[in-house]
């Protein structure tokens, strides 16, 4: 009874500590890729991209799991997020030739890393833990995903990387992540069926393995997406939310400047 007794808070003592490793671990991959894309093999610092995103992705479940949500956590989660999701792209960028420096192009790189920067100041100082299903703006993993995830991409399907459309796109990038389009945290939620529930297990098996088997051809496709979806959804809440102007006693809508009293 004893031994149970002090593995279970052995276990207690431990558990706040466990999202701290997590976050660890995201920030030495955020490590690796920047040594991989200033060394001979700058693709691979992808795929250290992805891998800090899981872990980065685990490590919120894990701390709001065993109640370890600290303001400290926080901070040192956004110090990784910054070189893991900030730092590490444009280092990617450059390796693969979309800029270099003394170039005009370099510009992009930084307003990348500015608009991260911001998008991470403002999470935490506006954040809601708990209770929030969306996020305000592009979160910085999904647009650093997007980035590596196309560069690979494109180098399989129809290389070289270079050209203005490539950093077009990191520009678009950087102004979802500062801005106030809502993306959302989890799936939609839809009211089906038992069968229905059943019928959807099949082709989601095949996505996961397919995703499994081919992450070059479906991680970029699946980002460009969520992201559109994201776009288009806030487009169609403007278009129909929009303030009708006020009509007049006889139904007319009122010119500016027009005064009753003239």
């Amino acid at each position: 009874m004893r031994e149970e007794r002090h593995s279970k808070v052995d276990m207690r003592r431990f558990a706040p500590a466990l999202p701290g490793l997590f976050t660890f671990g995201n920030l030495v991959c955020g490590f690796f890729a920047l040594l991989h894309a200033m060394g001979d093999r700058p693709y691979d610092a992808a795929w250290f991209i992805f891998l800090g995103a899981f872990l980065d992705a685990l490590d919120g479940k894990v701390a709001r799991k065993v109640k370890a949500t600290s303001s400290i956590g926080i901070q040192l989660d956004s110090l990784a997020d910054f070189i893991t999701f900030g730092v590490a792209p444009v280092a990617l960028m450059r390796a693969v030739g979309l800029f270099d420096l003394g170039d005009w192009k370099l510009a992009v790189g930084i307003l990348y890393l500015f608009a991260g920067a911001y998008r991470l100041a403002r999470f935490n100082v506006s954040a809601k833990l708990e209770g929030v299903t969306y996020y305000e703006g592009l979160p910085i993993p999904i647009a650093a995903v997007t980035v590596s995830s196309g560069i690979l991409f494109i180098n399989k399907v129809w290389p070289p990387i270079h050209g203005t459309g490539a950093l077009g796109g990191v520009a678009v990038l950087a102004w979802l992540m500062v801005s106030n389009i809502k993306y959302n945290k989890y799936l939609p939620k839809i009211a089906l069926s038992h069968n229905a529930k059943w019928l959807l297990v099949v082709p989601s098996l095949l996505l996961i393995f397919t995703l499994i088997l081919f992450p070059v051809y479906c991680i970029y496709p699946l980002m460009v997406i969520y992201i559109m979806f994201g776009l288009v959804r806030e487009i169609i809440h403007w278009i129909t939310h929009r303030p009708k102007e006020k009509e007049n006693d006889y139904g007319e809508i009122p010119s500016e400047g027009y005064s009753s009293e003239n």
